[in-house]
């Protein structure tokens, strides 16, 4: 397994506009397992899903060649 080192991304976020939800996330990659982390920035209501490795969500159809699990992480 490739080592990488451990990434800890955090921000906000919004999925449509206008006047849409605002949401604050968190991607982590620690010991090349992702977990990601939503929070609703008015209901405080929470998502989480942890301990995904990189076959979690990367398929066939979606694979980035050559790419590692820190590529999936980084936020550009």
């Amino acid at each position: 397994m490739e080592g990488q080192p451990d990434i800890k991304i955090d921000g906000v976020t919004a999925f449509a506009l206008p006047l849409a939800t605002s949401y604050r996330y968190a991607i982590e990659l620690k010991s090349s397992k992702m977990s990601i982390w939503m929070e609703d920035r008015i209901s405080k209501k929470q998502w989480y899903k942890g301990g995904m490795a990189k076959t979690d969500y990367v398929s066939d159809a979606n694979v980035i060649p050559d790419a590692t699990v820190a590529d999936y992480v980084k936020v550009q």
